[in-house]
């Protein structure tokens, strides 16, 4: 599980098997140093260097495609968790508890700012001004793209002006960094220096070694740690995180009482926390990738037994956001969208945020149009570029599941939403096809032995800041089952 990284060259490698175990700190920045949640059988046992002192806090960063944010842990009390104090700014009636992943850099190609203030600062830029700034949003999946991903690969910004892709990324981390340990020292009594602290950063299943490697580079780069202690800092898969977590969890606190959930005839204890008879896939959906694990709690140590490896793809939630996009350039023409976007690269930001809201209202049983709204720098840039209103476009397109409202505003009907979700949709259903059907949920020991008949369950997500509600339903017999996680309640 090793990764190098040449030092007399850009790209980013996978050694061979027969690579030495690195002998001292100093080598050793070589390894990726991910430490798997389940040991691997492999007989290869590597020697690492011990720390001085012990880790006095643990900084772990969820740097997402859509949002990002912090937390920690002193490790004198490692059950009381501290997140991430709420930002200012973000859209009305919304909590934030994490930070949108956008960066913003100076025409000189300084860092500006992150996040919200990333957003709001180049919304109120004058248009042509902005041409000359540097903003970047859902850039973390271009590392994963990159099939020849080295140190020199660029990251293109909205005004098309490419930066190297480290740099973008050192900056962000550079950001929670310095945000984390403000932090720490205002609740620590004490002054903790830099070697007392881990630092820990969660990327998707679905990323390969050299990713997973260049975020490693980009947190040298950022100073979270020195390559010489790579030990201070842990790569940790998202969902295998996700799924510790729920380790934690009791029944009742993803099963909804108020249903009726199929148990196969037997009652479930459901003050009970999860135990060796329950298996439990965790599903991590996220902007950029889906991440699925499957794992059983192994009594009495409590540790995990992964029954099939951590997978995913890039199914995320900017897989909707393209198909928007696509669904303007078959109403507008994909040359006018892709002028718009270089000319206008404000405004364009400024609609992608509007149909985000939007996006977060949609539901499977509504029934009434949502409303986009239009920038009128997209209007009136329509209008100069074509010669005709938008309102004409419309018509003429012959998309009836999009209309138009008199206020400024794209109406789409929920068949157009629906079009937008389902290819997302079908991919995540698709990838959850495990290779063999789990137990019966709430079978106990033995009576999860025999194979299941094949169901198709109707599963409907509603995913907030902070919160995830699910509901599934068996097609055939119409029963339902609710499930809901707070990631803020204890």
């Amino acid at each position: 599980m090793a990764d190098v990284l040449q030092p007399d060259s850009n790209s980013l490698q996978i050694p061979s098997e027969n690579v030495s175990t690195p002998s001292s700190p100093a080598t050793a920045r070589n390894d990726c140093s991910i430490t798997p949640l389940t040991p691997s059988p492999s007989p290869r046992v590597e020697v690492r260097p011990r720390m001085a002192c012990p880790f006095s806090v643990v900084i772990a960063i969820d740097f997402g495609t859509t949002s990002s944010g912090y937390a920690f842990s002193f490790t004198q009390d490692s059950e009381a968790i501290h997140m991430m104090k709420r930002w200012e700014g973000g859209d009305p009636g919304v909590a934030n508890q994490k930070s949108p992943t956008c960066l913003l850099l100076t025409p000189d190609l300084r860092f500006h700012s992150f996040g919200f203030a990333a957003r709001d600062f180049y919304h109120d830029l004058d248009p042509e001004e902005a041409r000359h700034w540097l903003y970047f949003d859902k850039f973390k999946m271009k590392i994963h793209s990159t099939s020849d991903l080295t140190m020199e690969t660029e990251l293109e910004a909205v005004n098309g002006q490419k930066v190297r892709a480290i740099d973008v990324f050192a900056h962000a981390l550079r950001f929670f960094r310095e945000h984390a340990l403000k932090e720490v020292k205002d609740q620590s009594s004490s002054v903790l220096e830099g070697d007392e602290i881990r630092w820990v950063i969660t990327v998707p299943a679905v990323w390969r070694q050299p990713a997973k490697q260049f975020m490693r580079e980009a947190a040298y780069l950022a100073g979270l740690v020195s390559p010489d202690c790579p030990e201070q800092l842990l790569i940790a898969l998202e969902p295998e995180a996700a799924s510790i977590y729920c380790r934690k969890l009791r029944l009742h606190q993803v099963i909804d009482l108020s249903m009726q959930p199929i148990t196969n005839g037997l009652e479930l204890d459901v003050s009970r926390p999860f135990d060796s008879s329950d298996r439990y896939v965790v599903a991590d959906c996220g902007g950029g990738t889906v991440d699925l694990t499957v794992h059983q709690i192994e009594q009495p140590q409590g540790t995990l037994k992964e029954l099939y490896k951590a997978s995913g793809g890039p199914y995320g939630a900017v897989g909707v956001d393209l198909a928007f996009e696509a669904m303007l350039c078959q109403i507008f023409g994909e040359d006018f969208i892709q002028s718009f976007k270089a000319k206008r690269p404000a405004a364009w930001v400024d609609l992608m945020i509007a149909f985000e809201a939007r996006k977060r209202t949609a539901s499977p049983g509504r029934t009434n149009a949502l409303n986009i709204s239009l920038p009128f720098s997209f209007i009136d840039y329509y209008k100069r570029h074509r010669g005709q209103s938008v309102e004409a476009a419309l018509r003429r397109s012959n998309m009836n599941i999009v209309k138009w409202s008199s206020q400024g505003m794209l109406r789409l009907t929920q068949e157009a939403m629906n079009e937008l979700f389902q290819p997302t949709i079908s991919k995540i259903v698709k990838h959850i096809d495990l290779p063999e059907p789990l137990p019966p949920p709430g079978a106990v020991g033995g009576a999860g032995a025999g194979t299941p008949e094949r169901r198709e369950i109707r599963a409907t997500m509603q995913f907030g800041d902070t919160e995830i509600k699910v509901t599934a339903v068996d097609v055939m017999s119409n029963r339902s089952v609710r499930a809901s996680i707070d990631f803020l309640s204890n």
